[in-house]
């Protein structure tokens, strides 16, 4: 977690895309905490830097992610996502 924060910090488009591939890593190992949370900071990063490959590795997630769309922090991703789309 701890090199994620250090992605993070550095605010490169790429990261974006290490934090999407993390985050699908940990939906497929039905680790739903850790997954919400690189999402989180991957949306971060899409949100500063406008990365393309991150969005789409964002959302992939959030696909991923609709099995589990009752449980709060999905909703709260999901949410996030949404409000990228907004002009």
């Amino acid at each position: 977690m701890e090199k994620a924060h250090q992605l993070v910090a550095a605010r490169r488009k790429s990261t974006a895309v290490v934090l999407g591939n993390l985050t699908l890593a940990n939906i497929r190992h039905r680790d739903l905490d850790t997954a919400t949370s690189y999402l989180h900071q991957a949306i971060s990063v899409i949100e500063r830097t406008r990365a393309g490959g991150g969005l789409n590795l964002a959302f992939a997630a959030a696909r991923e992610l609709r099995p589990w769309s009752d449980r709060p922090a999905v909703q709260d991703v999901n949410e996030r996502l949404l409000t990228l789309m907004t002009p």
